[in-house]
């Protein structure tokens, strides 16, 4: 398998957001918000994002209208060497690529999330798992035995209804219900946050990627270590390729798991939260309640999971939409393999505002964190994010405080730089 199976228009946005190791550019890959912006300039053009892959056109680039600088934008292109080594290896290692504009790109990432649906998407495994919903199940990596029992169970009960689990595939409450479904002969969806490369061909999942009963993806390079802002960020997608999600366990206002399901309760179409309650829970469970989620039924272990979670949805309370309903929007056929990634009318649907942060600062803090992909000077982050230093320097010291970011000596140099806990564990 070589470069030739992947499509023109993938490769055209591999080298304009993708990362290939350490011969890579020292130029920065665009992120979600600047490829958003390139993709609307193209649709203006009447342009597919291979058309960048022509020297002739890359002349265009000049144009005062551009969004990203030209000189950036053909230093990214002009990557292709390094592009293919890295596809290379991956390939060989049995990994796939998946692009926005390709038509098995899951269809649910860009309706659920619009403008914040992965330009890429890495992958081992299945694609035709990522079309087929299910149930998220996500919560902490460090539980106690009740915890894992209800995890457990309900990856079980999942597999049992013929509904799909979607997990984190981290320690703790994910692979414990991913064991569950297993167990049961039930089909998983893992959404990973770092190391793809690594788990594809680990002899823990080697078996079930085999048998066409895992799919294992990431947004992220397939050689990313651990990053607290990539761990945090891949949250969405869990929910996004579900149609109902489950937290078996979540700490009050902190860690990946209750900013993954505060978010969600704040679409305006999320997906539907339940919670494990009961005696013994983390207050976080209780107070995700409290804005919106629905306790999970007491007989759903007991009957068709499936059955049981469309009927509490039935509930007047409940503020998300059930995926039955949402997929009878007209959203448009599928995109072919040779076809322009958006046009103009997909594009006005599909990019409209989602949602509005809580605050300036909840609308930036994940764009600062993914910029951190590097320690940094203050300096580079302004100008990368276009702000004042003055407001920056009083974002940084929010996220200082939170403990998501600290401040390096580098080579006799301060930067800022994503804070790595003392365990994993702590995230969640």
């Amino acid at each position: 398998m070589t470069t030739e199976l992947i499509t023109e228009n993938a490769k055209a946005i591999l080298l304009l957001c993708g990362r290939f190791g350490a011969g890579d550019s020292e130029v920065n890959p665009l992120n979600i918000r600047e490829y958003d912006q390139v993709a609307a300039w193209l649709v203006q053009k009447n342009w597919w994002p291979a058309d960048l892959l022509c020297e002739e056109n890359q002349g265009a680039l000049t144009e005062a209208f551009v969004p990203v600088a030209p000189e950036r934008m053909k230093a990214l292109l002009g990557r292709g060497a390094s592009m293919a080594i890295s596809i290379e290896k991956w390939i060989n290692k049995g990994l796939w690529v998946l692009c926005r504009s390709d038509e098995d790109y899951p269809q649910r990432l860009k309706q659920h999330l619009k403008r914040l649906a992965p330009p890429i998407l890495y992958g081992a495994g299945e694609r035709s798992l990522l079309s087929k919903g299910g149930l998220a199940v996500v919560g902490s990596r460090n539980i106690n035995g009740e915890a894992e029992s209800f995890a457990r169970a309900v990856g079980r009960s999942a597999a049992q209804a013929g509904m799909q689990l979607v997990s984190g595939a981290a320690r703790g409450v994910d692979e414990t219900a991913m064991h569950g479904a297993f167990e049961e002969g039930g089909a998983v969806v893992g959404v990973m946050a770092d190391s793809l490369l690594r788990a594809a061909v680990s002899g823990k999942y080697r078996e079930g990627i085999r048998s066409g009963q895992l799919t294992l993806i990431s947004p992220y390079n397939p050689e990313a270590r651990f990053n607290v802002g990539n761990a945090m960020g891949r949250n969405k997608y869990i929910y996004a390729l579900a149609e109902y999600a489950v937290v078996v366990s979540s700490d009050f206002e902190k860690g990946g798991t209750w900013a993954g399901a505060e978010e969600e309760l704040r679409r305006e179409r999320g997906r539907p939260v339940f919670v494990r309650t009961g005696s013994g829970v983390p207050k976080g469970n209780t107070e995700l309640l409290n804005k919106g989620a629905k306790p999970f039924p007491a007989n759903a272990l007991n009957e068709n999971l499936r059955d049981i979670l469309c009927a509490a949805m039935a509930a007047p309370s409940a503020k998300a939409v059930p995926e039955e309903l949402a997929s009878m929007e007209d959203t448009g056929p599928a995109y072919p393999e040779h076809r322009a990634e958006l046009d103009s009318s997909r594009m006005a649907v599909r990019e409209a505002p989602h949602e509005v942060p809580a605050s300036v600062y909840d609308a930036v803090k994940p764009l600062i964190l993914s910029a951190l992909d590097k320690p940094r000077k203050l300096d580079e982050l302004v100008k990368i994010l276009q702000v004042r230093k003055t407001q920056l320097q009083d974002w940084v010291k929010i996220l200082v405080e939170e403990g998501l970011v600290e401040h390096k000596t580098i080579r006799k140099v301060r930067k800022l730089s994503i804070r790595k806990p003392d365990e994993e564990l702590k995230l969640s």
